[in-house]
């Protein structure tokens, strides 16, 4: 069994990582970068969409694709943030939120009326298929992309005294306990300026 790398084994990944170029690793916690190491060498995540929402809430990039963090209301997270990240394997996902809305139920009715007259044919023929797979399947991203409703997974944080605390990514699959077992462990491993 292969160990786990240590935590300046991961400050030194992090730091020689563009990803995280200006991003103060002394607050983002063993645990996170851990996993993001491992999302990263398992072709799971790209670095680039972990980093990317976290450098937003550091004011390092003016803004990403999904929206703004929100504030965990139940127990044992209750105080806590969490912030989505996005990356290319949730398009289907998010494609398929936007289609089932009302909003992606009336742009399908106009992009198939428009590949109609784009066809002029009456048929399912190349022209049809070409403007109907562009306008159904590339505006809807764009469309959730620009105004900062995709979806992914994402990461819990602590503010704490005007800084946040980045602790770990959570997976939608998983339960409240389960990430904050995980929480409570990554507040062992490295010494924090509060107490959860």
């Amino acid at each position: 069994m292969v160990a786990s790398p240590s935590r300046e084994e991961l400050i030194a990944w992090a730091a020689e990582s563009v990803a995280f170029h200006g991003l103060e690793l002394s607050r983002i916690n063993t645990v996170l970068l851990e996993q993001a190491y491992s999302f990263e060498i398992n072709r799971i995540f790209s670095t680039f969409d972990l980093t990317q929402p976290i450098k937003v809430l550091e004011g390092l990039r003016s803004s990403n694709a999904t929206g703004q963090e929100d504030q965990f209301q139940h127990a044992p997270l209750t105080g806590l943030y969490k912030k989505h990240f996005t990356s290319p394997r949730f398009h289907i996902k998010n494609l398929l939120n936007f289609l089932r809305s009302r909003e992606g139920d009336r742009h399908f009715k106009e992009v198939w009326a428009k590949a109609a007259q784009a066809s002029g044919s009456g048929h399912v023929d190349d022209a049809f298929t070409k403007y109907l797979s562009h306008h159904v399947v590339i505006e809807p991203i764009e469309i959730r992309s620009s105004s900062n409703r995709m979806t992914g997974e994402w990461f819990v944080f602590h503010k704490h005294e005007g800084k946040n605390y980045y602790l770990t990514f959570g997976l939608h699959g998983e339960t409240n306990d389960e990430i904050y077992k995980r929480i409570v462990l990554a507040c062992e491993f490295d010494s924090l300026p509060f107490k959860l």
